[in-house]
């Protein structure tokens, strides 16, 4: 997809500032930034702009794809699916050489048609790794030339449902009609377009699967449904919203369209017409768009690109509903910060594709699209998103991080560790975002971006995928990093301290012995015998149990406000663990694994309903092939002991789990193994549980 491109500058900066008096062209400053947001990787492409290293994916090595765009994504069958734009298949090592840029005459297939890939990464701090499908999606009737492209799926049972952009205005090229095409073999074959979605105000969209019932004022109150933003005039339009039943979407005529507000009761208003749909707010600049629910925040994430007047980059909207109120407008990427580094800036540096280094080839940013299954963060407090963002020049997608907080945090910030015996997950990130603040003020270089990082986010993120054993590590490392690179006996002895003090407050319980012994500890450091015993004393205080628990079990699962895939995985693999020390053979190999990532990641690619059902699933193969009934008893009571201990915080709702066992045991002795089954389920279908979310 080619930048916007302003033809008419005078007619559209008169429309905006004397007309329609946009809020980004009165005059104010432009919209406040955000700071945390950091590109991770180029994803596509053989070799990182930037780096000058071979990049994660190596797609034109790999898979003949040099350069793409966009890079929207959607779960479907336990992977996540990306939908990319124009795919340069024909053209190393450029990204978009300048032969083929939008409008000139060139072989359309080997630049233009698209390509949909997935990943299974466990985590998106390093990258994820893609595996891109053997051909481009074919769709009848859609040419796949230059801005005819794919910009949202979703997955319904076996089926993948995708939008496609097309019919391009000649002037521009910029797309004027959507359809909605379906695949059922994993996004290879479409057939014929179901339907056409929009001619006007949808025609790039972001839409959301969500549960009727927990969202007050959608059409319907049961069943799922399907809520989709729109934009129309290419990069110069406002937002809109419709909905539909999700057991309705072949049906075009079941669409209904957000029109308004009822001025009594302030709810919703829906219509039929698309002609009626009112803006959310206004823009008069989106294109492509991506809104999400975050569990996090408890809100609705809207980014979009945006050039005009006082505004450059990618905005960020927040809400608790669909329809607003939307926040006031942030920037949550800045292209300045991109300029000269991945994006490229005619005349100052060699990142542009072969031949594209002429006065109008700006890097230029568009696309920023969520990929919420990634997401990261403390409840209340921040999350931590990634998205996927297109360059113009150089044509490749990378892939970005920004931390966002939540409007009580920015008001009233509280430490992350507040006591001796907290979590492993955030005493690591404590101590290890010290280290970096140290090393940055020592203008000490730490061997990654992750170890250097001043965001707590990073550090919290990066240790949810470790055991305890590999974060004493990684602090020991950086440890070791810093204390080598210290010049004088001084600075190492004064980082000791600093150190030692900190694993004190986070290690020592109220045992006032073990609290003075250290402390003779670090006054006894003054006559240390070099480096290296610094580091042995630094490394025996990381590795006292008092610091970080052996608790991998708990799969960073704590308490009731961890994220489904985490408190899933700590049950899982307590399963996993009843049934292989009785022995038993699991259904499938992978249930038996006894490294909780596994299990964490598993989870992050299913919804509620498969996480509930997987459990269930598994304690009925110990119901029926444990061997006897005393371990059957003893199992439920720990399974149903541990659902509830990160279920609720009511602590009055205590249940008597010696009289639970003694119940358990007698249905077994009659027979009644059933009956247990559906008790735990009703255990496991709490929402207290799994939370359900409203998407």
């Amino acid at each position: 997809m080619q930048p916007n491109i302003m033809k008419d500058g005078k007619r559209e900066l008169l429309d905006n500032v004397l007309v329609n008096n946009n809020p980004m062209c009165i005059g104010n400053p432009r919209p406040p930034k955000l700071y945390g947001t950091c590109k991770v990787v180029q994803l596509t492409g053989d070799i990182d702009r930037e780096t000058g290293e071979n990049t994660i994916n190596e797609t034109g090595k790999r898979f003949g794809i040099y350069g793409t765009d966009l890079g929207v994504s959607f779960i479907h069958n336990g992977r996540l699916y990306f939908l990319f734009g124009d795919t340069n298949r024909g053209r190393p090592p450029s990204g978009l050489p300048s032969e083929a840029k939008p409008g000139e005459d060139f072989n359309e297939a080997e630049t233009d048609y698209d390509s949909i890939a997935y990943t299974t990464s466990d985590h998106a701090y390093d990258g994820i790794k893609l595996v891109f499908n053997s051909d481009f999606p074919h769709v009848d009737d859609i040419a796949q030339m230059t801005g005819e492209h794919p910009v949202e799926g979703i997955s319904i049972d076996e089926d993948m449902y995708v939008y496609f952009t097309t019919d391009l205005f000649p002037d521009n090229k910029v797309p004027t009609r959507t359809v909605l095409a379906r695949s059922k073999d994993g996004g290879y074959y479409f057939g014929k377009p179901l339907y056409t979605l929009s001619t006007d105000k949808f025609i790039h969209i972001s839409a959301q699967t969500i549960k009727n019932d927990k969202i007050p004022g959608i059409p319907y109150t049961a069943g799922k449904g399907l809520l989709i933003w729109g934009s129309g005039k290419h990069r110069k339009s406002d937002i809109f919203l419709a909905y539909m039943p999700l057991d309705k979407i072949t049906d075009k005529s079941a669409l209904l369209f957000f029109i308004g507000f009822d001025y009594q009761s302030s709810k919703p208003i829906w219509g039929s017409q698309e002609s009626e749909a009112k803006p959310l707010f206004q823009a008069e600049c989106v294109g492509e768009l991506s809104v999400r629910w975050n569990y996090y925040l408890g809100k609705w994430i809207m980014l979009y690109n945006c050039e005009l007047c006082n505004t450059s980059g990618v905005i960020l909207r927040l809400a608790d509903n669909p329809w607003g109120p939307w926040s006031l407008p942030k920037i949550i990427f800045d292209p300045d910060d991109a300029y000269g580094k991945y994006m490229h800036l005619p005349g100052q540096d060699n990142l542009h594709d072969s031949g594209r280094d002429g006065p109008n080839d700006m890097g230029n940013e568009y696309g920023p699209y969520q990929m919420t299954t990634y997401c990261t963060g403390i409840k209340g407090r921040y999350t931590k998103i990634y998205f996927t963002l297109s360059t113009w020049n150089p044509y490749q997608v990378v892939q970005m991080s920004a931390v966002i907080t939540s409007e009580e945090e920015e008001r009233n910030p509280q430490p992350y560790v507040d006591h001796t015996n907290y979590r492993n997950d955030r005493k690591y990130a404590y101590l290890s975002v010290l280290m970096a603040h140290l090393a940055n003020k020592k203008k000490i270089r730490l061997k990654n971006s992750i170890q250097c990082s001043g965001y707590i986010a990073d550090h919290i993120e990066w240790a949810e995928f470790h055991s305890h054993i590999e974060l004493q590590s990684e602090l020991e490392d950086k440890f070791m990093q810093m204390v080598t690179k210290l010049e004088s006996d001084e600075q190492v002895i004064e980082l000791y301290n600093t150190i030692a003090i900190a694993i004190i407050r986070l290690g020592a319980d109220n045992n006032s012995v073990f609290r003075s012994e250290l402390e003779k500890w670090i006054l006894n450091t003054v006559g240390y015998s070099g480096k290296q015993s610094i580091v042995d004393k630094i490394s025996q205080l990381m590795r006292l149990e008092q610091f970080l628990h052996d608790d991998d079990h708990l799969c960073y699962a704590y308490d009731p406000d961890d994220a489904n895939e985490f408190k899933y995985a700590r049950i899982s693999l307590l399963e996993t663990k009843l049934g292989n020390t009785a022995g038993i053979q699991w259904d499938f190999a992978y249930q038996g694994s006894l490294d909780f990532r596994s299990h964490i990641a598993w989870a992050k690619f299913r919804s509620v309903e498969v996480l509930r059902q997987e459990i269930l699933n598994k304690f009925r193969q110990i119901i029926y092939k444990f061997s006897s009934l005393e371990s059957i008893a003893n199992a439920y009571v720990e399974i149903y002991k541990t659902i509830s201990e990160i279920s609720t915080r009511n602590l009055s709702r205590v249940t008597n789990y010696s009289m639970l066992h003694k119940s358990t045991l007698s249905l077994l002795n009659e027979n009644s193994h059933e009956h247990i089954i559906k008790d735990l389920a009703i255990k496991i279908n709490c929402e207290e549980f799994l939370g359900n979310l409203p998407v």
